[in-house]
């Protein structure tokens, strides 16, 4: 019975190689975007789950409140809240703390040549952090690794960076943090994975941070900085330890809630839920957080793709159902029964999938390392000789099999022999009006994806075009140097004097921050006399006097800092964000008013017009700006466009001779701050290339469904022309249908992605309003795509000789 099977099918599809080509394909480009897309989703979801504990682990995040406002909702939590938490309810069985931190790594090799590295990834934890979570140490006692004070844990590869292949265990790293000894490595362990959000190749002691603090980073309820970490035991309900909590919050704290007027919170984050749902404050690494909702769109694409190649198979095997009523005649009337016939049906169909599975698999193969390129994850050939991607592929693949095999075969089978054999069969009216809702929905989803890409491009597009109020272009920012000494200023000074004699360098300055880098100093600020009666937190920029005209800032009000008046120190800036919190009526009015900040008395000396210190994915924040002459953080200086490789070797030249010891490490400043936009922009990719794809599929369907609808009118267009009928007239009749069914999938379509793109929006402070030729623009690609499609077909028809068509009539 197979053997027949096969015979048959194999027989049908060589018979239309032009059809099975097009199913083949459609299918296969339907499955293997799907399967690209869920390994893509796979792989985003998968983050922090490898942790043996995940599912009982939360993160702290930290709010705080003013006047029944929020003002701060950060990832970093205050100290004491892991002790308080753990010390109090028995559902905490531990805590761990992070508290990320940078600076100069040295290793003075044996021949006593220092080898030193700038090292962003350091983290300064708790002993528990190895316990908690799995990093599995490959050299070292996890228990004992971080007890103490002074030691390190390095990951494999900075273990490597610095002692190549000799033994790492109880080497010595100098810091270059002052009052601090040499650290001692007690523990190697493998390198953290890509999908965790905690990333890190330091782990150096907490004791040690206890220690300079006089154990302030244990007990302070204001300092937060630090990434704190609970497991939950395993009966305790997540919700229920939240409200405990929050009460017990309450009844410890309202004193000093009341004294300053504010309130804080402090709520449990799903460890798995950080990378796809939390955009707060201080989070680790910014730049790779995931978007969930832009996961779970993926993931409907995905869904299209593989319906619209599955829509094109039922569409083409019920369209040749007529060329096919014979065969169903005659092989009722010698005795086939209906569920042989259908079983014929679904096995060509199961053939067809399978053809297509294999091909899927291919292009799964060749285009997997470059969406990995594109999305900027570890996509890897890896993932293919895992289950999890086989077994989908084969749910893919039976499910395809049988919904698109079942309705043809249905639909096949139960013709009537007596009335095939007598050549009154007709094509019924069920069939045709389910052929064209699935056009429809064919090309509804086409419209909608297609005005989507448009809303998403459209949006990063005015993000990164739209005026900052800070110029940041040719401007080549140093991180500031960690290994300094008591002489630094005047090294700085001499450093930034020969900076400014070099003819490609128009200016240099010196500050805590640079835009595009978030600002952690916080502070509480009031005004001295009048205004709102409680502190306002306010982010702190330390500046020197060339800041602001270098970056092109404008005053509003005031004047600039300058070197020339010593009580400049004293002085502060405000942004205009800053000046409306505080109840100035107007920027001028602001002007050598005092203000409380952080305990001290400032003066008012200026006010900046507001600049977009971040993205435009957030609001201009208040800001105030103190005078910080020599601030090592960051150097910016404005370099010239001709020869800049001959301008950035003069400046290392410089660097070395003032800053020994001082790995040099630059960046350009455009580049750094629209790197802020890195995940809306590879959404934008990825969502392109998948809309895409979606819409190629539907191309070919239609190309398959008007190739064989002209050919079923071959005798009717030959009949039309020997009456006279103009080629332009035989196209627009055989398009007409295939328009309209575009119009009408237009018409459901526009006002669904409408409503969705706008939801998509709303997340944005900044954004497009959504113009009408959004979706009038696809409208009419897709008409232009749809005529390219069938025009051909009715064009060729149209242009026949009516001779070749009627011969036999």
């Amino acid at each position: 019975m197979l053997r027949n099977y096969l015979t048959i099918a194999l027989r049908n599809l060589l018979k239309n190689k032009v059809f099975t080509l097009i199913n083949i394909l459609g299918v296969a480009i339907g499955m293997a975007g799907c399967l690209l897309i869920l390994q893509y989703v796979r792989y985003e979801l998968s983050f922090d789950r490898f942790h043996e504990e995940a599912d009982r682990i939360y993160r702290i995040q930290y709010n705080t409140y003013q006047n029944g406002q929020q003002t701060v909702a950060c990832a970093a939590a205050v100290p004491a809240v892991g002790p308080a938490m753990k010390n109090n309810f028995p559902e905490v069985q531990e805590y761990a703390r992070f508290f990320p931190i940078s600076g100069v790594m040295t290793y003075l090799q044996p021949d006593g040549t220092p080898l030193a590295f700038r090292e962003k990834k350091m983290q300064i934890a708790t002993p528990s952090a190895l316990s908690m979570f799995n990093f599995p140490l490959l050299q070292g006692d996890a228990a004992t690794a971080l007890d103490g004070i002074n030691k390190v844990v390095l990951s494999e590869s900075a273990a490597k960076r610095y002692f190549g292949e000799a033994e790492p265990m109880g080497k010595t790293l100098l810091g270059s943090w002052q009052d601090v000894g040499p650290f001692i490595v007690t523990g190697v362990m493998r390198d953290v994975p890509a999908n965790s959000h905690i990333k890190f190749d330091f782990l150096l002691s907490y004791e040690t941070l206890n220690k300079l603090t006089d154990n302030e980073s244990e007990t302070a309820w204001g300092w937060y900085d630090f990434n704190t970490y609970i497991l939950l035991d395993k009966k305790a309900d997540p919700q229920d330890f939240q409200a405990k909590w929050d009460q017990w919050l309450a009844k410890n704290r309202k004193e000093e809630w009341e004294k300053y007027n504010y309130s804080q919170a402090f709520l449990l984050q799903p460890l798995t839920d950080i990378h796809l749902y939390s955009n707060l404050l201080q989070e680790s690494q910014p730049e790779e957080q995931g978007n969930g909702e832009a996961v779970y769109f993926l993931l409907l694409i995905a869904g299209f793709i593989l319906l619209i190649a599955w829509i094109n198979y039922v569409n083409l095997s019920t369209a040749k159902s007529i060329e096919r009523a014979n065969e169903v005649g005659v092989r009722k009337a010698v005795g086939a029964q209906k569920k042989q016939l259908m079983g014929q049906f679904i096995f060509e169909a199961t053939l067809v999938n399978f053809l297509a599975a294999l091909l899927a698999v291919w292009l799964v193969v060749f285009t997997l390392p470059y969406l990995g390129t594109l999305t900027g994850r570890t996509l890897t050939l890896a993932l293919l000789v895992q289950p999890g991607f086989w077994v989908i592929l084969l749910i893919l693949f039976l499910a395809g099999a049988f919904l698109s095999g079942l309705y043809p075969a249905l639909m096949l089978s139960a013709y009537k022999p007596i009335t095939v054999l007598r050549g009154k069969l007709h094509t019924s009216s069920g069939g045709i009006r389910l052929r064209k809702s699935l056009v429809i929905f064919q090309f509804g989803t086409s419209v909608a994806l297609m005005a989507g890409t448009l809303v998403v491009f459209n949006q990063i597009s005015y993000m990164m075009r739209q005026p900052l109020g800070v110029d940041i272009t040719q401007t080549l920012v140093l991180k500031g140097p960690d290994v300094t000494d008591s002489l630094y200023t005047d090294s700085f000074n001499t450093f930034k004097t020969e900076m400014l004699r070099n003819t490609a360098i128009s200016s240099i300055t010196s500050s805590t921050n640079v835009p595009g880098d978030e600002i952690f100093w916080t502070n509480g600020i009031k005004r001295i006399s009048g205004g709102p009666e409680s502190r306002i937190t306010i982010y702190n920029v330390g500046i020197d006097e060339d800041y602001v005209p270098s970056f092109g800032l404008k005053l509003v009000a005031g004047r600039n800092f300058s070197a020339s008046f010593r009580t400049d120190t004293a002085a502060v800036l405000l942004n205009e964000a800053a000046t409306r919190i505080l109840a100035y009526t107007t920027p001028e009015e602001a002007i050598q008013q005092e203000v409380s900040l952080g305990g001290d008395t400032m003066k008012i000396i200026g006010v900046l017009a507001n600049y977009h210190q971040m993205s435009l994915k957030q609001l201009q924040a208040p800001m105030v700006f103190r005078w910080i002459p020599a601030a090592s953080n960051f150097y910016a200086l404005k370099i010239s466009t001709t020869q800049p490789s001959e301008t950035l070797a003069q400046i290392q030249q410089e660097w070395h001779e003032f800053f020994p010891g001082n790995p040099f490490e630059y960046f350009f400043l455009d580049a750094f701050f629209n790197r802020q936009y890195q995940s809306d922009r590879l959404f934008g990719h990825v969502f392109t290339l998948f809309s895409g794809l979606a819409i190629f599929v539907a191309c070919l369907g239609l190309f398959g469904l008007a190739s064989f609808t002209t050919l079923q009118r071959t005798k009717e267009i030959g009949v039309r022309k020997v009456l006279g009928a103009s080629v332009r007239s035989i196209v627009a009749l055989l398009s007409q249908e295939f328009l309209q069914l575009i119009l009408v999938a237009s018409l459901l379509a526009i006002p669904l992605a409408y409503w969705v793109m706008d939801r998509w929006l709303a997340v944005y402070p900044f954004r497009i309003d959504l113009s009408w030729w959004f979706f009038a623009l696809p409208l009419l690609l897709v008409l232009l795509i749809a005529m390219l499609t069938v025009g051909y077909q009715t064009i060729k028809a149209a242009l026949a000789n009516p001779v070749k068509s009627l011969r036999y009539e």
